[in-house]
């Protein structure tokens, strides 16, 4: 998603759409995701563009228990700096190429673990007893 800067000096915001059903297909955690819905509010500030992001996406997320899909869904926004200043996030390119910085928010936003409604029951070691000699300690760590 490429946007060339001599149209962005013509407008104030823009509304995309972006599968990024390609991007997935090596991210073991994210088993699908529908075309992003993506708002971007710019102005142009001192030789940088400031741009306000707005991201809403639904995606199904790999249970961390038991690799059962997840429906998540996902809504956030941020501000993207682009300029030669410190203050910049990424340099002010012609064009803009939008769909790295966008997915790179998406993967960083969504929850490093997620669980399955099926996934509270499931434990997968058996809780060891103690040592008999060791039975009467045990009780009174427990209380």
């Amino acid at each position: 998603m490429k946007i060339a800067l001599h149209e962005l000096k013509e407008k104030t915001s823009i509304e995309l759409t972006y599968d990024y059903s390609k991007e997935i297909e090596h991210i073991a955690d994210i088993l699908s995701i529908e075309p992003a819905s993506i708002r971007c509010e710019f102005k142009f500030v001192q030789g940088e563009l400031i741009m306000n992001i707005s991201v809403q996406v639904n995606m199904d997320l790999a249970c961390s228990k038991t690799l059962k899909p997840v429906p998540f869904s996902m809504d956030f926004e941020a501000e993207i700096i682009f300029g030669n200043s410190l203050e910049a996030d990424f340099p002010l390119d012609d064009p803009l190429e939008l769909t790295d910085i966008i997915f790179g928010y998406i993967l960083s936003e969504k929850p490093y673990t997620i669980y399955h409604p099926d996934a509270n029951d499931i434990l997968f070691e058996k809780e060891k007893s103690p040592h008999p000699a060791f039975a009467d300690l045990d009780k009174i760590v427990k209380k």
